[in-house]
């Protein structure tokens, strides 16, 4: 038994496809088809393509591999320039460069700036390993990578791919421009689930350009992909054997599948893009490739001249591998068959699942967990960020935790409490904990999971705030309970029992916002003192917040307001709080923060 609604296979022997075809439903509760001609996405094996495109360029003279990345940038550097001073563009592409992301607020950028903001933010990071030395899985390394193919090509990375590599390859169906993906047969993929999944619709405005050579953007089908792996087994003008030999070497060792994971125990090794090992005496050439609701697998057994890719509309690298057969069991078969080999179990875990226990949650306890949990810091740029958390009682008494980000349910599952302070997940996916920060009465303050902190919603009867919602239901927040409010068909207007600080909002539907716009439309003011003050970008609540403060004086007295701006797929959302100059920091805590922290569109 297994819970993926839909995948395509293509299998590739020397010169010809062999095999090509699609398994089950594009989306889960729908009739359509998975095809071979049905677009997902790939997550990282994108690596392969960024690998091969610096290759392109190292054919023609524009690169070498062993020259350091500024010698291409010369502006890049991480906090310890002279570390980052090391890193070659070979180190990029063999995750050997040390590089990582920074902690920041994913910018959900679809423009070509999107990854130079991002390389030119690795100047906060420290690097902690002597780059060359030792294997650590990097995307912000091939992130950079990409950069340089855009500096030294002269065009942009996405448009330089189409050029050097899908169009000469027919690949008309595998695209990384956004603008695509609503005329494609797409399909968006699915979230995990109890004993099933959660169909993932598009969210638009969670998309990002900045980790489009890491694996953000990049969309194929098994026709295509056929095409691909055709290239990668034979002769041509596209990909030749010195690129080959170049993507495929050994360059560094790190540990493989365990005998207790249902390997053999032996070391895997990297080459540029690919990552290279020997599965029951033959040297595999393999990449995946996670978006956390699809995923792909490619593996090449160039001594049997085979290969096969398998694209899936859940992410199976995360699945629970105790329960079901995991992406490398399932495709290692598809090649053993392909070569008349009888089918194996490799990659099927020996060891059980350490998480298994006998505690049981006390039932008077139960409600303690019980309620709202709003997102408070963490997360990840891909599934994890903005959401929610909901903890409520099933029907036979358990509880289920359920993660979502507006209407989006992204996770849900069945907490199997260890002890009072953690629970483990039990759904489709692979177990992960969830922990609870309490009081010495028991009582729940904050939640931990996935690298996530939620924090408690106190109940409204009990609360300092009120709930509000605009006129036409669109986005709901909380404001002091004795602020006065006033709703008109798109605005908001709130000010506190004393007149002291006024709220003042809008939804903007299709039109573009300006800061300083704004500013002298409601102040009705040309002049003012800090004019040039800086637009912040911070995450809080469930949104990216755009932030602007201004001070001007208004007769006598200095007044300070802050201008906060978010956005979705559908419309622009902002807020303007002003107060005296004095007072300012003040409403900002008992009322700007709260509210974007509890900031939700219906």
């Amino acid at each position: 038994m297994h819970i993926i609604p839909g995948f395509s296979v293509v299998v590739i022997k020397a010169n010809k496809v062999i095999f090509s075809k699609g398994y089950g439903v594009a989306m889960l509760g729908a009739n359509n088809p998975f095809t071979t001609a049905t677009v997902s996405a790939v997550g990282s094996l994108t690596k392969s393509f960024t690998a091969l495109a610096v290759m392109k360029l190292v054919e023609k003279g524009k690169l070498d591999l062993n020259a350091p990345v500024i010698k291409y940038l010369p502006w890049f550097h991480t906090a310890n320039k002279e570390q980052s001073d090391k890193i070659t563009i070979k180190m990029l592409l063999d995750n050997t460069s040390g590089l990582y992301a920074p902690n920041t607020t994913p910018a959900y950028d679809l423009s070509e700036a999107a990854i130079e903001t991002f390389v030119k933010n690795l100047s906060a990071i420290y690097l902690y390993k002597e780059p060359g030395n030792s294997y650590e899985y990097s995307n912000a390394g091939f992130i950079v990578a990409g950069l340089v193919i855009s500096k030294v090509s002269g065009i942009s990375y996405v448009s330089f791919l189409e050029m050097e590599i899908f169009n000469p390859l027919g690949m008309m169906h595998t695209t990384m421009n956004p603008e695509d993906l609503g005329i494609m047969n797409i399909a968006p993929g699915h979230y995990p689930s109890i004993k099933s999944v959660i169909f993932a619709k598009r969210e638009r405005e969670f998309e990002t350009g900045e980790y489009i050579a890491a694996g953000s953007l990049l969309h194929s089908n098994a026709d295509d992909m056929g095409k691909y792996l055709l290239a990668l087994m034979n002769k041509n003008d596209v990909i030749n054997s010195f690129a080959k030999q170049a993507l495929w070497t050994s360059y560094i060792n790190f540990t493989g599948l365990s005998k207790g994971d249902g390997g053999d125990g032996n070391t895997y090794s990297y080459g540029l893009g690919w990552m290279i090992s020997n599965i029951e005496g033959r040297k595999i050439i393999h990449h995946g490739g996670s978006t956390g609701k699809t995923s792909s697998f490619t593996m090449i057994d160039t001594a049997n001249k085979l290969a096969a890719t398998i694209l899936m509309n859940v992410d199976m690298t995360f699945i629970d591998k105790y329960t079901y057969p995991t992406e490398i069991t399932i495709l290692n078969n598809v090649l053993r068959l392909a070569a008349n080999l009888p089918i194996s179990e490799f990659g099927k875990p020996t060891a059980i699942d350490p998480t298994l226990n006998n505690y049981d949650l006390k039932e008077g306890n139960k409600s303690n967990y019980l309620g709202e949990y709003n997102f408070s810091k963490g997360g990840d740029a891909w599934v994890y960020f903005g959401v929610d958390l909901k903890i409520q009682k099933t029907a036979e008494g358990q509880l289920e935790g359920i993660i979502y980000r507006g209407t989006q349910l992204v996770n849900r599952f069945i907490l199997d409490f260890v002890n009072e302070s953690a629970a483990v997940s039990r759904n489709v996916d692979m177990p992960a904990y969830l922990k609870f920060r309490l009081t010495p009465g028991g009582e729940v303050r904050t939640a931990y999971f996935n690298n996530i902190e939620f924090s408690k919603k106190e109940k409204q009867s009990s609360s300092l705030f009120r709930e509000v919602k605009d006129v036409y239901g669109l986005v709901s927040f909380s404001i002091p309970q004795k602020w006065k409010c006033k709703f008109s068909s798109t605005d908001i207007s709130a000010r506190d029992e004393k007149n002291r600080a006024v709220l003042t909002g809008a939804v903007l539907s299709n039109e573009k916002f300006s800061f300083d716009s704004l500013f002298k439309s409601a102040c009705g003011l040309s002049a003012f003192v800090n004019a040039k003050s800086k637009i912040l970008s911070e995450n809080i609540g469930a949104f990216i917040w755009q932030q602007k403060t201004y001070i001007f004086k208004n007769g006598n007295e200095t007044l300070q307001c802050v201008i906060l701006f978010t956005k979705n797929a559908s419309n622009g959302y902002w807020f303007m709080l002003t107060s005296s100059k004095a007072e300012f920091t003040g409403y900002i805590q008992k009322v700007v923060n709260p509210l974007l922290i509890s900031f939700r569109v219906q």
